[in-house]
Parts: structure tokens; C-alpha cells; sequence
């Protein structure tokens, strides 16, 4: 028949058809065990590296992390060990720090075309490492300063256990002259707060002397240990 053309179409074999469903399958299951062996390898890398950043004290970020609080955040004049049920104080919303700060915007004002801001909240203020409960190993001191215009701080002490820390106990001193903290150490084994001496405060911003207190860790918490001294703050003039 002329003009008229015919077109011839080829079709798969059973035998054809099998073997490319047999090659897809064979293709599927090399690519989902490719993804397997990625993803164990990926968490592998992973967990080696949080072993290896958990191996000691001083690899914990505490920079980045989150502090447990309870009890009224001002009007404290003495240190008070927090975290005892005892204690009747209701847990509060925990300090989560991001880069060494947790804090809130309260108020602004804008003045020559520059807006000015205060915060209230927390900030890391320093972060030390001594053996401070007679175990032969490196604890960390850690103080964060609670920002509302005083010196009100609030201090945790952790141990390294298990790959991760522990926290020992927390507390708050007091704010400027009526024992606000001018230092905190760990020396031979003990815990050494240096409170400043309400008795020689010069007026209410600071005070020239500190009552130094030894505490030393026994069942569990931190005890008095020995008697109170006291010494002198060295306190800056502006002239």
C-alpha cells in the first residue's frame, strides 16, 4: 500500500522486564545502604566528638548553659545555699545562657536619633577550676551576676562525672556592702567565699574589708568549716 507507512513497536520480553526490575531493586538497595552507612558514620563522628569534649571539666560549655534557680532573686544580705526542698523555695524558670548572657529588654529610650536600652537578667561573670571538695580533682566555680543595677550574684559549684558535669550546689550572696561577693576560690580542697563586711561598708556601694569563710564538703553539701577571718578590700579612687 503505497503512502501508507506502518510503525512496529518492540516489546519488553518477560525475561527483559524482570531483569530491569531486578536492576532498579539491586540499585535501591545499594543507595538505601550508601544512606545507612552515611548516617552511622555521621552519629559515630558525632558521639566520638562529645566524648572527646566531655573528658574533663574544662571542656564544658558553660557559656551555653542551663542553670537551675529557686528562691527570691533580691533582697538577700548573707549567703543562702539554695536547692534544699527544706527550704520551702518554689523552683524558678532556669537561667539558659547563650553566649554568657540571659537576658531581657526592660526599657529604652532614644536620644539623638540613638536608641538606648537597659536588660535585666543574667550574665556569666567568671568561671574557675579548683579541687573544692577534697577529691584530688578539678571542679568548677561558676558566678553569674544578676543584672538589676546591684552586685547580687548567684554561684554554682559542679563536679565532672560520667562524661558530664554535676552540679554540687548553688547559692546567693547578698549585693555591694552587705555581703556582696568579692571573691570565690577553692583552696586545699575547700570552697572560700570572700563576703564584704557590712560593718565597714562606705556607704552603701562597697565596703573596705571582707569576711572571709571557709566550707568544706561533707554528706552531700557544704559545711563551715573553722572560724571567720577577715581582711582588707582594696577600693579604687577617682580623682
Amino acid at each position: 500500500m503505497s503512502g501508507v507507512s506502518v510503525a512496529s513497536e518492540v516489546s519488553e520480553t518477560p525475561n527483559q522486564s524482570w531483569s530491569r526490575l531486578e536492576n532498579t531493586s539491586h540499585s535501591y538497595m545499594r543507595y538505601d545502604l550508601f544512606i545507612r552507612l552515611l548516617v552511622f558514620a555521621v552519629v559515630i563522628f558525632i558521639s566520638s566528638g562529645l566524648v572527646y569534649a566531655q573528658k574533663s571539666i574544662r571542656q564544658v560549655d558553660f557559656k551555653n548553659f542551663n542553670y537551675p534557680l529557686s528562691g527570691p532573686l533580691l533582697g538577700h544580705s548573707e549567703l543562702k545555699w539554695l536547692g534544699n526542698p527544706k527550704d520551702g523555695y518554689s523552683n524558678r524558670k532556669p537561667i539558659h545562657l547563650v553566649n554568657g548572657d540571659d537576658l531581657e529588654k526592660v526599657s529604652s529610650f532614644v536620644m539623638d536619633g540613638q536608641e538606648y536600652s537597659q536588660f535585666a537578667g543574667f550574665t556569666l561573670q567568671t568561671v574557675d577550676f579548683a579541687d573544692v571538695t577534697g577529691e584530688g580533682k578539678e571542679d568548677a566555680i561558676i558566678v553569674l551576676r544578676y543584672l538589676t543595677g546591684g552586685t547580687q550574684t548567684t554561684n554554682y559549684v559542679y563536679s565532672f562525672a560520667d562524661g558530664k558535669p554535676k552540679l554540687l550546689a548553688y547559692c546567693h550572696t547578698g549585693s555591694r556592702a552587705d555581703s556582696g561577693l568579692s571573691r570565690v576560690y577553692g583552696e586545699r580542697g575547700k570552697l572560700v567565699f570572700e563576703l564584704s563586711d557590712l560593718k565597714k561598708s562606705i556607704g552603701d556601694c562597697c565596703s573596705s574589708g571582707f569576711v572571709r569563710t571557709r566550707y568544706q564538703w561533707q554528706n552531700g553539701q557544704f559545711k563551715v568549716s573553722g572560724a571567720h577571718e577577715y581582711g582588707p578590700i582594696e577600693i579604687e579612687i577617682h580623682k
